[in-house]
């Protein structure tokens, strides 16, 4: 007949069986096991069978556990046994289903790394690891799985802030930024509305006005060209006309000379007898 694990009580204060010491020491180690057990991945069917043999060796003699709950709690652990098997199939589906998706996750300097999933594998301690940015990482520590479209819409759209944040404001705008701000809106006019959806309109609006800015800076340049032109042709005009006055001028007096020259006399010249030949008698 096994110990009682019922103590009595002696001068006021409870003593212990030696069969309860020895339970609670089996229900210590029970409890360090189950704790290990658990950071491996739950219970075991090592684990059950102790808990079942204490149960049946600290059993009360008196009313014995019937056979028929022994039976119910193997049949509760194979249950417990094919869920925690199909968990493990699923998660391995999971993490197969990750490769070549893009994924964030958080490293253990709590640092968010994003990156495309190479593969996965099982190590030899049963953990998945995922290979991002050629580095292993454990599956649990991907937080979102993102689809490549939203992924690069998302790069563009930081692509396109970051740039918007270098120009100037509204206010400091000069002609001289009329490259960077081309550029800037030519790229967001090239976007689709999925992507353009990223930026919001409260930065299409500000883009406008940087756009409406340089414009009205082009006109203002144009106006002010224009009046130094015109206030430069009068000058340019009278200086021409003074010019063409002093060549008729020139021309004049040059005619009336050449023609002074052509009314002078020439004086008259004695023409000479031709010498006539002697007749020989």
């Amino acid at each position: 007949m096994a110990e009682s694990l019922i103590g009595s009580v002696v001068n006021g204060a409870y003593k212990k069986t030696a069969a309860s010491q020895e339970a609670t020491k089996s229900n210590t180690n029970i409890s360090t096991s189950k704790t290990a057990e658990t950071k491996d991945g739950g219970y075991t069917e090592e684990m059950f069978m102790k808990l079942l043999v204490a149960e049946m060796q600290y059993q009360d003699p008196l009313e014995p556990t019937d056979n028929s709950q022994y039976v119910a709690q193997l049949a509760s652990f194979t249950q417990i046994e094919a869920i925690q098997a199909v968990q493990a199939d699923m998660k391995n589906i999971q993490g197969n289903s990750m490769v070549g998706k893009m994924v964030a996750l958080v490293d253990d300097d709590n640092v968010e790394i994003h990156g495309r999933v190479d593969y996965v594998r099982t190590d030899d301690d049963g953990q998945l690891l995922a290979s991002v940015n050629n580095k292993e990482y454990p599956v649990e520590k991907i937080k979102s799985i993102m689809d490549e479209t939203y992924y690069n819409a998302v790069l563009v759209a930081d692509t396109i802030l970051a740039d918007i944040a270098k120009l100037p404001t509204a206010e400091l705008l000069t002609l001289g930024d009329e490259e960077n701000v081309t550029k800037v809106a030519t790229m967001i006019n090239s976007l689709d509305s999925y992507t353009r959806g990223f930026l919001g309109e409260d930065v299409t609006k500000y883009m406008q006005s940087l756009i409406d800015k340089i414009a009205e800076l082009k006109k203002i340049k144009e106006k002010a060209d224009a009046e130094v032109k015109q206030n430069t042709t009068p000058k340019t005009e009278e200086t021409n006309s003074s010019t063409e006055t002093a060549e008729n001028s020139g021309a004049a007096a040059t005619t009336q000379t050449t023609e002074s020259s052509d009314t002078t006399e020439e004086p008259e010249t004695t023409e000479t007898s031709p010498v006539q030949g002697v007749d020989e008698g």
